[in-house]
């Protein structure tokens, strides 16, 4: 997997078109998984995290309709 798969936040919101808030949604609600879809890059004594989304796999997850999401 290149580094450039994994985008900061800013660039995953701009390529899906949805707010970074839909973005936290989605994380909450389970449909993008922590190690798959987005992973905290951040070291373990930051006092903020710091993210990194798997931009296809976004996409991917995405595609699925809401209805058939589970």
């Amino acid at each position: 997997m290149a580094k450039s798969d994994w985008v900061a936040t800013a660039v995953v919101c701009q390529r899906l078109g949805i707010s970074d808030k839909h973005l936290w949604k989605l994380r909450d609600e389970g449909l993008l998984k922590q190690g798959q879809h987005w992973r905290n890059i951040a070291r373990p004594q930051a006092a903020r995290a710091t993210y990194r989304w798997h931009l296809k796999r976004c996409e991917q997850a995405l595609e699925i309709p809401p209805e058939l999401r589970g």
